[in-house]
Protein backbone atom coordinates (compact mmCIF):
# COMPACT_ATOMS: atom_id res chain seq x y z
CA UNK A 1 0.00 0.00 0.00
CA UNK A 2 1.23 3.51 -0.79
CA UNK A 3 0.48 4.67 2.78
CA UNK A 4 2.96 2.20 4.28
CA UNK A 5 6.25 3.62 5.54
CA UNK A 6 9.19 2.96 3.24
CA UNK A 7 11.20 1.16 5.89
CA UNK A 8 8.65 -1.61 6.41
CA UNK A 9 5.12 -2.66 7.15
CA UNK A 10 3.20 -1.10 10.01
CA UNK A 11 2.42 -3.36 12.94
CA UNK A 12 -1.31 -3.39 13.71
CA UNK A 13 -1.84 -2.63 17.40
CA UNK A 14 -4.34 -0.70 19.51
CA UNK A 15 -3.56 2.34 21.59
CA UNK A 16 -4.33 0.40 24.76
CA UNK A 17 -1.92 -2.40 23.86
CA UNK A 18 0.83 0.04 22.91
CA UNK A 19 0.31 1.98 26.13
CA UNK A 20 0.89 -1.07 28.32
CA UNK A 21 4.02 -1.91 26.37
CA UNK A 22 5.30 1.68 26.47
CA UNK A 23 4.78 2.11 30.21
CA UNK A 24 6.75 -1.06 30.79
CA UNK A 25 9.80 0.45 29.06
CA UNK A 26 9.93 3.57 31.25
CA UNK A 27 12.11 4.06 34.29
CA UNK A 28 10.17 4.79 37.52
CA UNK A 29 10.85 8.54 37.32
CA UNK A 30 9.72 8.76 33.70
CA UNK A 31 6.73 6.47 34.38
CA UNK A 32 5.47 8.82 37.10
CA UNK A 33 6.18 11.99 35.09
CA UNK A 34 4.96 10.93 31.62
CA UNK A 35 2.53 8.07 32.21
CA UNK A 36 -0.55 9.99 33.45
CA UNK A 37 -0.58 12.34 30.45
CA UNK A 38 -0.18 9.55 27.92
CA UNK A 39 -2.87 7.50 29.66
CA UNK A 40 -5.29 10.45 29.50
CA UNK A 41 -4.72 10.75 25.76
CA UNK A 42 -5.33 7.04 25.22
CA UNK A 43 -8.54 7.20 27.27
CA UNK A 44 -9.68 10.17 25.18
CA UNK A 45 -8.90 8.56 21.82
CA UNK A 46 -10.14 5.13 22.93
CA UNK A 47 -7.95 2.18 24.05
CA UNK A 48 -9.42 0.00 21.28
CA UNK A 49 -8.53 2.51 18.56
CA UNK A 50 -5.92 1.16 16.17
CA UNK A 51 -2.85 3.32 15.86
CA UNK A 52 -2.89 3.06 12.08
CA UNK A 53 -6.24 4.90 12.09
CA UNK A 54 -4.75 8.00 13.73
CA UNK A 55 -4.27 11.19 11.75
CA UNK A 56 -2.40 14.42 12.26
CA UNK A 57 -5.68 16.33 12.32
CA UNK A 58 -7.07 14.20 15.16
CA UNK A 59 -3.90 14.57 17.23
CA UNK A 60 -3.75 18.32 16.61
CA UNK A 61 -7.42 18.67 17.57
CA UNK A 62 -6.70 16.92 20.88
CA UNK A 63 -3.76 19.22 21.58
CA UNK A 64 -5.79 22.34 20.85
CA UNK A 65 -8.60 21.24 23.18
CA UNK A 66 -6.56 19.77 26.03
CA UNK A 67 -3.30 21.75 26.23
CA UNK A 68 -3.69 25.37 27.30
CA UNK A 69 -0.88 27.87 27.87
CA UNK A 70 -2.41 28.69 31.28
CA UNK A 71 -2.12 25.06 32.43
CA UNK A 72 0.85 24.69 34.82
CA UNK A 73 1.27 21.11 33.59
CA UNK A 74 1.39 22.09 29.90
CA UNK A 75 5.17 21.58 29.59
CA UNK A 76 5.01 18.07 31.04
CA UNK A 77 1.92 17.24 28.99
CA UNK A 78 3.59 18.28 25.73
CA UNK A 79 6.84 16.50 26.56
CA UNK A 80 5.01 13.30 27.53
CA UNK A 81 2.96 13.13 24.34
CA UNK A 82 5.93 13.94 22.11
CA UNK A 83 7.87 11.08 23.67
CA UNK A 84 4.88 8.77 23.27
CA UNK A 85 4.34 9.47 19.57
CA UNK A 86 8.06 9.19 18.89
CA UNK A 87 7.95 5.74 20.51
CA UNK A 88 5.04 4.67 18.29
CA UNK A 89 6.90 5.77 15.16
CA UNK A 90 10.17 4.15 16.20
CA UNK A 91 8.47 0.78 16.74
CA UNK A 92 6.59 0.91 13.40
CA UNK A 93 3.21 1.23 15.09
CA UNK A 94 2.54 4.62 13.47
CA UNK A 95 3.21 5.75 9.93
CA UNK A 96 4.69 9.03 11.12
CA UNK A 97 5.66 10.84 14.29
CA UNK A 98 2.43 12.62 15.26
CA UNK A 99 4.31 14.41 18.03
CA UNK A 100 4.95 17.28 15.63
CA UNK A 101 1.29 18.23 16.13
CA UNK A 102 1.64 18.50 19.91
CA UNK A 103 2.34 22.03 21.07
CA UNK A 104 0.87 24.83 23.16
CA UNK A 105 -1.07 27.32 21.06
CA UNK A 106 -0.04 30.90 21.68
CA UNK A 107 -1.45 34.01 20.09
CA UNK A 108 0.85 35.86 17.73
CA UNK A 109 2.85 38.66 19.31
CA UNK A 110 2.22 41.69 17.13
CA UNK A 111 4.47 44.60 17.93
CA UNK A 112 2.59 47.87 17.74
CA UNK A 113 2.22 51.01 19.81
CA UNK A 114 -1.14 49.83 21.14
CA UNK A 115 0.23 46.39 22.02
CA UNK A 116 3.20 47.96 23.79
CA UNK A 117 0.93 50.19 25.87
CA UNK A 118 -1.25 47.21 26.75
CA UNK A 119 1.79 45.19 27.78
CA UNK A 120 2.88 47.95 30.16
CA UNK A 121 -0.56 48.54 31.68
CA UNK A 122 -1.31 47.25 35.19
CA UNK A 123 -2.94 43.82 35.38
CA UNK A 124 -5.96 43.65 37.68
CA UNK A 125 -6.47 40.36 39.52
CA UNK A 126 -8.16 39.21 42.69
CA UNK A 127 -6.03 38.36 45.72
CA UNK A 128 -7.03 34.72 45.20
CA UNK A 129 -5.79 34.82 41.62
CA UNK A 130 -2.48 36.39 42.61
CA UNK A 131 -1.99 33.76 45.31
CA UNK A 132 -2.66 31.06 42.72
CA UNK A 133 0.05 32.46 40.42
CA UNK A 134 2.53 32.65 43.30
CA UNK A 135 1.75 29.05 44.22
CA UNK A 136 2.23 27.93 40.62
CA UNK A 137 5.51 29.85 40.41
CA UNK A 138 6.80 28.15 43.57
CA UNK A 139 5.79 24.72 42.27
CA UNK A 140 7.53 25.30 38.93
CA UNK A 141 10.67 26.40 40.78
CA UNK A 142 10.60 23.36 43.07
CA UNK A 143 10.46 20.83 40.22
CA UNK A 144 13.47 22.26 38.34
CA UNK A 145 15.94 19.90 40.08
CA UNK A 146 13.78 16.91 39.09
CA UNK A 147 13.68 18.07 35.46
CA UNK A 148 17.46 18.54 35.40
CA UNK A 149 17.89 15.07 36.92
CA UNK A 150 15.60 13.59 34.25
CA UNK A 151 17.81 15.10 31.53
CA UNK A 152 20.91 13.66 33.19
CA UNK A 153 19.38 10.18 33.39
CA UNK A 154 18.17 10.31 29.80
CA UNK A 155 21.65 11.26 28.59
CA UNK A 156 22.88 7.86 29.75
CA UNK A 157 21.33 6.51 26.55
CA UNK A 158 24.00 7.46 24.03
CA UNK A 159 21.70 7.09 21.01
CA UNK A 160 20.50 10.71 21.04
CA UNK A 161 18.78 10.35 17.65
CA UNK A 162 16.08 8.07 19.08
CA UNK A 163 16.19 9.18 22.71
CA UNK A 164 12.56 10.18 23.33
CA UNK A 165 12.95 10.59 27.14
CA UNK A 166 15.85 13.02 26.58
CA UNK A 167 13.83 15.13 24.14
CA UNK A 168 10.86 15.05 26.52
CA UNK A 169 12.97 16.10 29.51
CA UNK A 170 14.58 18.96 27.62
CA UNK A 171 11.21 20.29 26.42
CA UNK A 172 9.73 20.02 29.91
CA UNK A 173 12.58 22.13 31.32
CA UNK A 174 12.24 24.69 28.51
CA UNK A 175 8.49 25.04 29.05
CA UNK A 176 9.06 25.34 32.79
CA UNK A 177 11.46 28.24 32.28
CA UNK A 178 9.11 29.94 29.81
CA UNK A 179 6.14 29.71 32.15
CA UNK A 180 8.17 31.01 35.11
CA UNK A 181 9.20 34.04 33.05
CA UNK A 182 5.56 34.65 32.08
CA UNK A 183 4.46 34.56 35.72
CA UNK A 184 7.32 36.84 36.77
CA UNK A 185 6.23 39.40 34.16
CA UNK A 186 2.63 39.27 35.38
CA UNK A 187 3.50 39.57 39.06
CA UNK A 188 5.62 42.66 38.36
CA UNK A 189 2.57 44.48 36.95
CA UNK A 190 -0.27 42.92 38.90
CA UNK A 191 -2.62 45.08 40.97
CA UNK A 192 -4.87 43.44 43.55
CA UNK A 193 -8.55 44.39 43.39
CA UNK A 194 -10.91 44.11 46.31
CA UNK A 195 -13.23 41.14 45.91
CA UNK A 196 -16.28 42.91 47.23
CA UNK A 197 -19.26 44.98 46.19
CA UNK A 198 -19.01 48.37 44.52
CA UNK A 199 -20.89 51.56 45.19
CA UNK A 200 -24.65 51.22 44.98
CA UNK A 201 -24.37 47.45 45.59
CA UNK A 202 -23.02 46.98 42.08
CA UNK A 203 -20.83 44.08 41.00
CA UNK A 204 -17.09 44.52 40.48
CA UNK A 205 -14.16 42.23 39.72
CA UNK A 206 -14.12 39.71 42.56
CA UNK A 207 -17.88 39.89 43.19
CA UNK A 208 -20.06 36.80 43.22
CA UNK A 209 -23.22 37.50 41.24
CA UNK A 210 -26.25 35.27 41.84
CA UNK A 211 -28.47 35.11 38.74
CA UNK A 212 -31.49 33.22 37.39
CA UNK A 213 -31.75 32.19 33.75
CA UNK A 214 -35.14 33.45 32.69
CA UNK A 215 -35.62 30.80 30.00
CA UNK A 216 -35.40 27.81 32.36
CA UNK A 217 -35.37 29.19 35.91
CA UNK A 218 -31.93 27.74 36.73
CA UNK A 219 -30.07 29.68 39.44
CA UNK A 220 -26.32 30.16 39.01
CA UNK A 221 -23.59 31.91 40.99
CA UNK A 222 -20.83 33.49 38.90
CA UNK A 223 -17.63 34.98 40.25
CA UNK A 224 -16.34 37.86 38.13
CA UNK A 225 -12.58 37.66 37.60
CA UNK A 226 -9.88 38.79 35.19
CA UNK A 227 -9.27 36.83 31.99
CA UNK A 228 -6.21 35.15 33.53
CA UNK A 229 -8.30 33.72 36.39
CA UNK A 230 -11.29 32.46 34.41
CA UNK A 231 -12.22 28.86 35.13
CA UNK A 232 -15.53 27.54 33.83
CA UNK A 233 -15.48 24.54 36.18
CA UNK A 234 -15.43 26.83 39.24
CA UNK A 235 -17.94 29.28 37.69
CA UNK A 236 -15.25 31.96 37.53
CA UNK A 237 -15.96 34.01 34.42
CA UNK A 238 -13.86 36.72 32.83
CA UNK A 239 -15.23 40.25 32.82
CA UNK A 240 -14.13 40.25 29.16
CA UNK A 241 -16.45 37.33 28.28
CA UNK A 242 -19.96 37.99 26.90
CA UNK A 243 -21.69 37.04 30.17
CA UNK A 244 -19.04 38.70 32.35
CA UNK A 245 -19.27 42.00 30.47
CA UNK A 246 -23.04 42.16 30.98
CA UNK A 247 -22.91 41.19 34.67
CA UNK A 248 -20.16 43.69 35.57
CA UNK A 249 -21.56 46.80 37.26
CA UNK A 250 -25.01 45.25 37.85
CA UNK A 251 -27.09 45.23 41.03
CA UNK A 252 -29.93 43.06 42.34
CA UNK A 253 -33.06 43.29 40.21
CA UNK A 254 -31.25 44.10 36.97
CA UNK A 255 -32.05 41.98 33.93
CA UNK A 256 -29.48 41.47 31.18
CA UNK A 257 -29.51 39.93 27.73
CA UNK A 258 -26.41 38.11 26.52
CA UNK A 259 -25.60 36.90 23.02
CA UNK A 260 -23.81 33.55 23.18
CA UNK A 261 -22.90 31.03 20.44
CA UNK A 262 -26.05 29.02 21.16
CA UNK A 263 -28.33 32.05 20.93
CA UNK A 264 -29.59 34.75 23.29
CA UNK A 265 -29.84 34.20 27.06
CA UNK A 266 -31.54 36.46 29.59
CA UNK A 267 -30.51 36.67 33.26
CA UNK A 268 -32.01 38.36 36.31
CA UNK A 269 -29.53 39.42 39.00
CA UNK A 270 -30.71 38.13 42.38
CA UNK A 271 -27.81 39.26 44.52
CA UNK A 272 -24.26 40.60 44.61
CA UNK A 273 -21.86 39.72 47.39
CA UNK A 274 -18.16 39.47 48.22
CA UNK A 275 -16.21 36.51 46.85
Amino acid sequence: MSDQPSEGTLISITLGEALQEYLGTLAPEAHNALGPFVRKYVEHAGPDTTIESLSGARVESYAEAQIQASDPAAPQRVAALKAWFQYLKKHSYAEKNFGIHIRVRRSANRLSAAATRAAEAPIEMTAEGIAGLEKEQAKLHDIVPDLVKAISLAREDKDFRENAPLEAAREALAFNETRRREIDAILKRVVAVEGGVGAGNRSTIGSVVAVTRLDNGIEIDYKLVSAREANATDRKISVESPVGKELLGRRPGDEVTVSVPSGVVQFRVNGVHSG
